[in-house]
């Protein structure tokens, strides 16, 4: 059901498979080199994949051949508007992208961008200039992750839902919105980043940004703060606050001794949760951290 992935922008999901001939010519590849480049992307063992479709059609307006200088709309080059259009394509792409990953833990990601341009004299109906691009995105999903799945149509219209109001620069947010931005990104950086080590500390320096204003009594503050955000009981509370002061006992190992002992790829997994489940709940409360932060200092379980 991944096909009902609505990123927007025009944007489809189609399934095709790696065995399809007219798949390795587009994307200029072998087959086996296809298979090599895409064996984390297939979807089963008869080597489907999901492709990223979109055709667009863009009026531009009059379209002047400068001798020596090449096609012009205005003053602009045509060559310029097309880098232009396609560094816009990749942007938007790619935050989508992060905001699949976000709604949920999931292995989501899109290798690379395969754009082909074709302008077209619209009073003769000719092609003046085509230009292809293959752009890769760097990014690699480390650690054994779930695919993104979509089991039903509840859980599709929610992540439709969430990709289409998710802004990562969180412009309206009354909480900081570079802070809130910043931990967002980190959040992914723990999907990406080369070392399991680092995976585990830019979560725990998301959550530090997000519930700490200050460095006195960090470990005891982060580690209730966050227990406080994210309980509804007493019980609740103590098992998160048990975590947490195992996720920063080995923060502090790592700081203080660069190295963390018996790290385990599942608890990089529960800190990014835990991470996650933090940036959703500011993002429904949506207070400033000040007034956050005094609210979990008040707040107390009977």
């Amino acid at each position: 059901m991944i096909n009902n992935l609505d990123l927007g922008n025009s944007y489809k999901i189609e399934k095709d498979c790696m065995i399809n001939h007219n798949l390795w010519e587009e994307f200029d590849y072998t087959a086996f080199g296809l298979r090599r480049i895409y064996e984390t992307a297939k979807l089963n063992d008869n080597l489907d994949v999901v492709i990223l479709n979109k055709v667009e059609e863009v009026n531009y307006g009059n379209v002047n051949l400068k001798n020596g200088e090449g096609w012009f709309v205005g003053d602009k080059n045509i060559e310029d508007i097309i880098f232009d259009h396609e560094n816009e394509e990749i942007d938007y792409v790619d935050k989508k992208m992060r905001i699949v990953r976000l709604y949920s833990e999931n292995s989501f990601n899109i290798k690379e961008l395969l754009i082909n341009t074709e302008v077209i004299n619209k009073s003769t109906n000719k092609i003046i200039y085509n230009h292809n691009s293959k752009i890769p995105f760097p990014d690699r999903i480390l650690g054994n992750i779930n695919k993104l799945s979509l089991p039903n149509k509840d859980e599709i219209d929610s992540i439709n839902s969430f990709i289409s109001k998710i802004d990562l620069d969180f412009k309206n947010s009354k909480f900081s919105s570079k802070v809130l931005s910043s931990a967002v990104f980190l959040y992914d950086q723990s999907y990406t980043s080369s070392v399991a080590t680092i995976r585990f500390m830019v979560c725990v320096i998301g959550l530090e940004s997000l519930l700490v204003d200050g460095n006195n009594e960090l470990s005891y503050r982060l580690s209730r703060n966050c227990a406080m955000l994210l309980s509804s009981n007493t019980d609740e509370y103590l098992e998160l606050l048990s975590k947490m002061k195992k996720i920063y006992k080995k923060r502090s190992d790592y700081v203080h001794n660069g190295v963390v002992k018996s790290l385990e790829e599942d608890e990089v997994v529960e800190t990014r949760n835990i991470l996650r489940n933090v940036i959703f709940k500011i993002i429904k409360k949506n207070v400033s951290q000040e007034s956050l932060i005094k609210e979990l200092d008040l707040k107390g379980y009977m």
